[in-house]
């Protein structure tokens, strides 16, 4: 197998082209599909920083085996002008290119490991490296809330107690919900995920919607979900949910497009609301709804795999479960025999 792969970076067609081969390559054969895609995004932002900012660089991906993980290593270098501040350009949403200053922070976001060096005049060297089997390998969907939160999470995290949980359809390996959480803007992104149909052609979908929310998590959720939108061109549709958990404010904002809900439990119940649309296809006007947020509130996203009403049946108990247990026992008492379902529950602790 060859382990190493060198890809010259000149022009945005030079990028596409290594995306796309980056996803084949066999130095990748153990790497599940969320992780190939991860790597894959990866190189995309590495190379586009590279030609609006340098113009020319390589990119260089390795396979490094030791002690039953295995790593891949991606370096990206330039010989251009350097980065003069490199604090003020890992900030989210700092950009001296027009865009919209993601794609550095999302790298880090997205890595496992995230290093780099730059001098004025110099040019700039980024190591990215995902860990694609070993104890940082994709976690299962059904994995504990710990294992499915990314990024490094912001400065207030003993704010809520998370968990996310999926079910493929019964009889099939892999399911086209998603639910995660991610860390970032000093709060918490909850998302929900549901790609139109079901099995490996919906899974993929939701794939490529999971690793544009690792790489562009945002508390603009509108920009964020017009992102997925864009992601979600050509494909079989699928429809979202978004919530951030402000810590400063105390406050849960919540966008969504499509058949998925939400439903906040505790001493102020509230239900959102969800606008008619499909990602990819149409993307309704967006309304977003704001709610605050108290000790004990337990908020909760699913996709339609899980009845409308059921949430009632959670709200005696709530407050004496964790969200796992909520999460778990939602799935376990409601899931539809003929859908895949996904939920996302987080207790609000501050």
């Amino acid at each position: 197998m060859n382990r190493i792969e060198r890809f010259l970076i000149a022009s945005e067609g030079d990028v596409a082209v290594a995306a796309v081969r980056t996803r084949q390559l066999p130095l990748l054969q153990d790497a599940s599909e969320v992780d190939r895609a991860l790597i894959a995004t990866i190189v995309s932002e590495l190379g586009t920083n590279i030609v609006k900012y340098a113009g020319r660089g390589f990119i260089g991906l390795q396979r490094l085996d030791a002690a039953g993980a295995v790593d891949i290593e991606i370096v990206a270098e330039d010989s251009g002008p350097g980065i003069v501040d490199i604090h003020q350009a890992m900030a989210d949403h700092f950009s001296t290119g027009g865009s919209l200053g993601l794609g550095l922070p999302g790298v880090r976001r997205m890595a496992d490991e995230f290093t780099i060096a730059s001098q004025p005049r110099l040019g700039t060297r980024i190591v990215a490296r995902k860990r694609v089997v070993g104890r940082a390998a994709a976690p299962p969907l059904d994995a504990p809330p710990s294992q499915r939160t990314l990024g490094s999470g912001p400065p207030m995290a003993g704010c809520w107690d998370v968990s996310c949980r999926v079910r493929a359809h019964p009889g099939e390996l892999r399911s086209g919900d998603q639910a995660l959480v991610i860390g970032c803007d000093g709060g918490l992104l909850l998302a929900i995920i549901d790609a139109s149909g079901h099995g490996e052609r919906a899974h993929q979908v939701s794939t490529r919607l999971v690793a544009q929310l690792q790489a562009h998590a945002s508390a603009d959720l509108q920009q964020t979900m017009a992102g997925l939108h864009a992601a979600a061109q050509s494909t079989l549709g699928a429809a979202a949910g978004l919530a951030f958990a402000d810590a400063e404010r105390n406050e849960l904002r919540y966008l969504a497009v499509g058949n998925t809900r939400v439903a906040k439990l505790g001493a102020q119940a509230w239900r959102g609301v969800s606008r008619d649309g499909v990602l990819g296809e149409r993307l309704p006007t967006a309304f977003e709804q704001t709610v605050p947020l108290s000790t004990g509130d337990c908020v909760i996203l699913w996709t339609d795999g899980l009845p409308d009403l059921a949430t009632h049946a959670l709200q005696p108990s709530a407050s004496l479960r964790s969200a796992d247990q909520i999460a778990r026992r939602f799935l376990a008492d409601s899931a539809k025999p003929y859908d895949d379902a996904g939920c996302v529950v987080m207790k609000w602790l501050k």
